[in-house]
């Protein structure tokens, strides 16, 4: 059993807390049986993607999971809808909503993922709102999901699903569609089980 983090740089499958690095244009090579899960960095070449829709989505259809990180434009997996920039006025605008539970998200306050201080500590919220800076965590939206899709957050006023889930086959896709959402998983934000459960849910656990 292992998981897969593709990336924008070299790599030769280095362990890295519990994730195999490679490099995404050697994804398709590295995807053994073994392999249950894909997680994509927001910065992958999805053109590349794109030229090998129907490989990444015979993974998953064969019961692979694939979280997928940041502002698709490209089509490289059926289901799949493109990014949408928000017009956002204000952090209210780009709030984020839990409406549907999810293994991943467990135990993490949305508000937790809603502001950056650049401290390394823990910050109390009341004083994030004064100091922080919002939308580091997304500035859009997905619409037009699958019909079998799962919103589990949405953002700002206008309740606009940020992050979601839907089945192919016997496979899952998560799509978040902003930053990494590694970069949210911190003690200093009360998240660092996230890092853990990212990896729980691409294993299928």
């Amino acid at each position: 059993m292992s998981v897969l983090k593709a990336m924008m740089a070299p790599r030769q499958g280095e362990l890295v807390d519990g994730f195999h690095e490679v490099d995404v244009y050697d994804l398709l090579g590295a995807c053994t049986p073994e392999t249950t899960g894909v997680y994509l960095t927001g910065d992958v070449d999805q053109e590349f993607l794109a030229a090998h829709r129907d490989d990444l989505t015979a993974y998953v259809r064969d019961g692979g999971r694939m979280l997928v990180n940041g502002h698709v434009q490209r089509i490289f997996l059926d289901g799949l809808s493109r990014w949408r920039r928000l017009d956002f006025r204000s952090p209210a605008d780009l709030a984020l909503n839990r409406v549907c539970d999810h293994p991943v998200f467990s135990g993490v306050d949305p508000k937790a993922l809603l502001y950056n201080s650049g401290r390394t500590g823990p910050v109390p919220f009341d004083e994030l709102e004064q100091i922080g800076v919002a939308g580091f965590y997304g500035r859009g939206c997905y619409l037009d999901l699958p019909d079998e899709a799962r919103v589990v957050h949405t953002i700002g006023r206008t309740a606009a699903p940020i992050d979601y889930e839907y089945p192919i086959g016997a496979g899952r896709v998560l799509v978040h569609g902003g930053n990494d959402l590694l970069q949210f998983a911190g003690e200093h934000r009360g998240t660092a089980a996230l890092r853990t459960q990212i990896i729980e849910w691409l294993e299928g656990r």
